[in-house]
């Protein structure tokens, strides 16, 4: 496939995003000024792609509304439209951090609003610890989602999650919060 170097990251919140809460003792998590994807990338000076980072929204995936799915569709259609307009012509490359706990209801409800108009690699991915934390899996789920974006194919939408790669219609997590094949 035709694919760009360049990642667009959009970030919707979820336990990836999550930070040490700022005024308060325990764990009442808030969400920080930076997102989790966004560490990430910029700790690896020797990546291969560019990116950007779009912020939706700042929301545990179970507050996450219609409304916020909009948002991000219409951030989605943007990115399509801009690609488009580009002398380079190449398939883009889609990264949503997204809370776990509705993250495969947001991207089938992404594939059924975007049908055949679906030009891009989409993988979803979060993470079930806080990027802060030293034994989270956010690191690892991320980069996961930016390698298989450059080998999904352009109209696939994928979910990214503990070391699986599976297309968001085949998708289910299993009673351990494995998210795996049906």
């Amino acid at each position: 496939p035709n694919m760009s170097n360049h990642i667009h990251v959009i970030t919707m919140g979820g336990t990836i995003d999550k930070d040490y809460p700022r005024l308060t003792s325990g764990y009442a998590f808030e969400f920080g000024d930076e997102s989790a994807a966004s560490r990430i990338l910029n700790a690896h000076p020797n990546l291969g792609v560019s990116f950007d980072v779009k912020s939706i929204c700042k929301k545990d995936s179970l507050e996450i509304t219609d409304h916020d799915r909009g948002l991000l569709f219409d951030a989605i259609f943007k990115t399509f439209k801009s690609s488009s307009s580009s002398s380079s012509s190449q398939n883009p490359r889609i990264v949503v951090t997204h809370g776990t706990d509705t993250m495969i209801e947001t991207a089938l409800a992404l594939q059924r609003e975007l049908g055949d108009s679906n030009c891009a690699s989409i993988a979803f991915t979060g993470a079930t610890k806080p990027e802060r934390f030293i034994d989270s899996d956010a690191s690892f789920n991320v980069g996961l989602a930016v390698g298989a974006t450059s080998v999904c194919s352009p109209g696939s939408v994928v979910i990214c999650m503990n070391g699986n790669v599976v297309p968001a219609e085949e998708c289910m997590r299993t009673g351990d919060g494995i998210f795996t094949w049906r």
